[in-house]
């Protein structure tokens, strides 16, 4: 198994779009350092409350974070949208199936070598935002907060991961890609239309679509429980997100709808190693 975690590896170093990712990765976390600097600098001239400054560390909190979620998300898509087909088209699948390895365990391998980079690359990512939002903005963090909040984070690609590979085994590369970008596109969308209602109460028929969405693709659910155990340290701290238009949390997924996404990703991997063993390479 550790050989192709490995493999993954330098499968994705030699890509230019993983070298593409880490530049816009770098870009993006030294242009919110250095915002979230210059908007501290500006609250402490304007002499603004406490409480003023630590709502406007939450803000940017979020705002980091939903971005980072988008970097998150189509590392994942460009990294793994052709796992399957990909590999089938330029020769490279026919010789690795040729191995003395049930297939089934060759897809889980190949899920297995993604889900580790996704992960590390989501955890950095992640934890780079906290720390910049803590150390120049002064937002304070629990650590069992930002714990709950990054295996939250560093789930949701995961569930991405699950869908593109399944994806992969039936679809073309680039017709997967599109697939699940728009699917992805899709949940997000829902969520931020969700946050919007708020002001409106609610809309019988939007939410069965909303649910709807999220049980298709629980990412931006998912991410919306992750945003909301960061934030959730204070008793008052979930309340500073409602009243944020589009990125308000208007409901946090419970634990049983983490549990469905559990059984969620399970049964991706389940049809997965069954499409994969009866295809025809």
């Amino acid at each position: 198994m550790t050989m192709y975690i490995s493999a993954t590896f330098k499968e994705l170093t030699r890509k230019r779009v993983f070298l593409v990712t880490i530049v816009l990765t770098f870009v993006f976390l030294v242009l919110f350092a250095f915002g979230a600097r210059e908007l501290a600098g500006a609250a402490a001239q304007s002499q603004s409350s406490p409480a003023e400054r630590l709502l406007n560390s939450m803000v940017l909190m979020v705002l980091g974070l939903f971005f980072a979620q988008f970097l998150s998300a189509f590392f994942v898509l460009f990294s793994s949208m052709g796992t399957v087909t990909g590999e089938q088209e330029n020769g490279l699948l026919l010789a690795v199936a040729a191995r003395p390895l049930p297939r089934w365990k060759l897809y889980l391998a190949k899920w297995l070598g993604h889900a580790v980079w996704i992960a590390a690359y989501s955890a950095i990512l992640f934890l780079s935002v906290i720390w910049t939002i803590h150390s120049l903005a002064g937002l304070p963090v629990l650590a069992g907060d930002v714990v709950r909040g990054l295996a939250l984070f560093v789930w949701m690609p995961l569930l991405l991961l699950s869908l593109t590979m399944l994806g992969s085994v039936y679809l073309p590369m680039l017709g997967n890609g599109i697939c699940a970008a728009l699917l992805y596109g899709l949940a997000l969308f829902t969520g931020l239309v969700e946050g919007i209602t708020v002001y409106e109460g609610s809309h019988p028929a939007l939410d069965k679509f909303v649910l709807l969405i999220g049980l298709l693709l629980p990412t931006d659910s998912v991410y919306r429980r992750s945003l909301y155990e960061v934030i959730g340290g204070a008793d008052w701290a979930g309340l500073a997100i409602s009243d944020m238009g589009p990125f308000s949390i208007s409901s946090v997924p419970s634990n049983s709808y983490l549990l469905y996404t559990a059984g969620y990703v399970a049964l991706l991997l389940l049809l997965g190693c069954r499409a994969f063993s009866r295809k025809d390479l």
